[in-house]
């Protein structure tokens, strides 16, 4: 069966059939230039990055592991008719940043699931390094929790260390302990108690060492608080009767140890003068 444009050209002349081929490609090519290309090139990242608004999250997607990924792979919707959708929405936006150029596109959804797992179909129990627990099932499946819920900083943002990685802080919001059990276990594999905080008096003298310990922020810096969820709360020693006793206690001690939370000032309001002859300057309160 013959197509319908060779049944067309059958009795035509030479030059007939050569004007019939060169209408066909100039249609062809008008197609081309005028419809799929724009909507091809509007489809590109680096359309986007000529809007201000999509700066920022253009370089850093450019620096993110996902710069191999396209936006429509995780802001799009799985699927012909989602896909082609966005096409026809992207080559709209090509003509109109020709007549609009101050205008911003707003075509970027959440991505969701179904759009993540076309890449990450494995839901990991551990991180890539071992360390981490990493119940995703239980997160995705169970508590239908969305993956962009915790993902966050991996590609249109960085965080305070320059890098594309999840800080802890996000896991807190809900592993508060009551949301969510908040014990370090529930989520690390491996988190011992450094060897320097078994040593005696280290509870008086870590507040003089914690400025030249990088691994007090590794621990110290899932809250904002950390140090003052400790050091708001009295001591078990300050009872009722601290007042008329702490003389005594501190004067048998062998250091101030009212100076891993105070300083020599807070005693001062107090006594007048600095009580003891055992103060050391250089101590500095914890929190």
């Amino acid at each position: 069966m013959r197509a319908p444009w060779a049944r067309r050209l059958e009795g035509r002349t030479p030059a007939e059939r050569r004007w019939f081929f060169a209408r066909l490609g100039l249609a062809t090519l008008a197609v081309v230039v005028l419809v799929i290309a724009p909507a091809y090139l509007a489809s590109q990242p680096s359309f986007l990055s000529r809007y201000a608004g999509y700066e920022h999250a253009y370089d850093t997607w450019t620096e993110s592991l996902h710069a191999r990924v396209s936006c429509r792979s995780c802001h799009v919707e799985p699927g012909l008719v989602a896909q082609a959708g966005y096409s026809a929405r992207m080559f709209g936006e090509f003509y109109l940043s020709i007549v609009r150029p101050a205008r911003e596109p707003d075509v970027m959804a959440r991505p969701t699931n179904e759009a993540c797992s076309r890449c990450h179909a494995e839901l990991r129990v551990v991180s890539p390094t071992g360390d981490l627990l990493i119940p995703h099932r239980a997160h995705v499946e169970m508590l239908g929790m969305e993956c962009v819920e915790c993902h966050d900083y991996l590609v249109h943002e960085v965080t305070a260390d320059g890098v594309h990685t999840p800080p802890m802080s996000g896991c807190l919001t809900c592993h508060d302990g009551v949301t969510a059990k908040k014990e370090c276990s529930a989520c690390h594999t491996d988190k011992d108690q450094p060897a320097s905080h078994e040593e005696p008096g280290w509870l008086v003298a870590h507040a003089s060492s914690a400025p030249d310990d990088p691994e007090c922020t590794t621990c110290h810096e899932w809250t904002e608080h950390w140090c003052a969820d400790c050091h708001d709360v009295r001591p078990a020693s300050h009872g009722e009767q601290w007042r008329a006793q702490h003389r005594a206690v501190v004067a048998a001690s062998d250091r101030r140890n009212c100076e891993a939370c105070h300083e020599g000032p807070f005693c001062v309001r107090c006594h007048g003068v600095v009580p003891l002859l055992n103060l050391d300057p250089t101590l500095r309160r914890a929190q």
